[in-house]
């Protein structure tokens, strides 16, 4: 029997098992013991299949050298069983390993198992791993110097589930990408035209002519530079390991990427460290944007003495058309010594109405809490940051011209048995709107002052 016709085998007994499942789930209640029994056997079917789609995996297949030049695996998936779909992949029954990156759910452990089996193809080289792949969609356009082996120290386009789940969770760990405005990249290069005025409206006499206004433009640029995180992995990954392998390493890639945008958002100072671009904090101090910092009462230059008339200047220095949307912008310590401790000093408020709070908020404003922003509470900021308010969709732009792209080698920790994992993506940020010393800007910055 050829491998998709196992396959093909093997899903309808998941489908079958996993009606079982649902049946129980739609009544809330747990599985009866008829229930429990054919669950079981499914589950004994299943793997019995599994095992022998590894052993026809595992046989030495045709080579395709396509003329020498490296071969494109078909990614479409062989013929699939009525209603089938790319969301029921075939994982593990039963598997029920705490999911971070993924939801806590049988569609999220089928996402993690199919993320695990892209590493295990692709990072591990498993030539079983692979053909699942093949078999379910999953290789867009991984190239192979043969057709029925893994990628050599190459790279792999990750599966648009996966990269959808990256960036979905840098937008859930990142505050900056999660806020600034977000746009595709079609070209190494974007020009994206800027409002900077509009047309005059002019009082007129009977049969005079009217005065011709135009609106003016300038434009944005952004320019595509390639972030990458670097890590290593064991040689070694056993099935059991699977979801957990595709849950820890999309988390980790997406942290790893968010976090420096972050740093390059907020913090950047236009050296390569940053890719050469400037961030909102910098360049609301650069002396050409004053109206988007605002000075601390005279004293005032540790977190925790801000007070309520400081936050209530930063909110006054943000123009109209910028309070819809804006947040506060602060990190953890700057949340409880700030807005709590003006929250309790208030009075009305209990823990348990402050506790019960779905996300931070002041005076009707969503915080925002990032670890980039000034964190120690005996530390002096004359002069700097201590937090921000604004609508950042306004004031800044993330770009991505490139989704992630993960690569790999077998090489670089040869001696360890482990293997080098890089991940990449192409991206570019550009704070554009922080005003200028008479025009108020959409985000500001609040400075202490000794």
């Amino acid at each position: 029997m050829n491998i998709q016709s196992l396959i093909q085998q093997r899903n309808a007994v998941v489908a079958r098992a996993e009606s079982i499942l649902d049946a129980a789930d739609k009544d809330d209640r747990e599985l009866t013991a008829d229930e429990q029994s054919r669950y079981d056997e499914a589950v004994s079917e299943a793997e019995r299949i599994n095992a022998q789609i590894e052993a026809e995996s595992a046989k030495p297949q045709q080579p395709n050298f396509n003329g020498g030049g490296p071969v494109y695996l078909n990614p479409n998936p062989p013929d699939e069983p009525a209603g089938f779909h790319a969301d029921r992949i075939a994982a593990p029954i039963g598997t029920r390993a705490k999911l971070n990156a993924y939801a806590q759910s049988r569609a999220g452990q089928r996402q993690a198992y199919t993320a695990g089996m892209f590493f295990r193809a692709t990072l591990a080289q498993d030539p079983a791993a692979y053909q699942w792949c093949q078999s379910n969609g999953v290789p867009a356009d991984i190239m192979a110097a043969m057709g029925t082996s893994p990628n050599t120290n190459g790279g792999a386009l990750v599966p648009d589930e996966l990269s959808r789940t990256i960036i979905e969770l840098m937008e859930e760990y990142g505050a900056f990408r999660a806020n600034a405005d977000n746009v595709p990249m079609s070209s190494d290069t974007l020009t994206i035209p800027r409002r900077t005025g509009g047309l005059t409206a002019y009082y007129v006499g009977e049969n005079e002519e009217g005065t011709e206004s135009d609106p003016t433009w300038d434009n944005i640029s952004l320019v595509a530079k390639k972030l990458m995180c670097l890590t290593r992995m064991s040689s070694e990954i056993s099935e059991d390991a699977i979801v957990t392998l595709g849950d820890k390493m999309t988390q980790e890639i997406a942290l790893a990427f968010s976090e420096k945008e972050d740093n390059v958002g907020f913090l950047g100072d236009g050296t390569s460290t940053y890719g050469g671009h400037t961030g909102a904090l910098v360049k609301a101090l650069d002396g050409s944007h004053d109206k988007a910092k605002v000075a601390a009462a005279s004293g005032h230059d540790t977190l925790g003495e801000i007070d309520s008339d400081d936050l209530v200047k930063l909110m006054a220095a943000i123009p109209a058309y910028a309070k819809r949307g804006a947040k506060w912008y602060c990190s953890p310590t700057a949340l409880e010594l700030v807005f709590n401790a003006i929250k309790v000093g208030a009075g009305g408020n209990t823990l348990e109405n402050l506790s019960a709070m779905s996300e931070p908020v002041f005076l009707g404003y969503p915080i925002v809490v990032s670890p980039v922003f000034p964190d120690d509470a005996s530390a002096t900021y004359n002069g700097s940051v201590m937090i921000g308010f604004g609508n950042l969709a306004q004031a800044a732009t993330v770009a991505t011209r490139r989704d992630i792209r993960v690569q790999q080698s077998e090489h670089r920790y040869f001696e360890l048995d482990q293997i080098g994992v890089k991940g990449t993506m192409r991206h570019s940020i550009n704070v554009h709107d922080l005003g200028s010393n008479t025009v108020k800007s959409p985000f500001a910055v609040l400075v202490g002052t000794t």
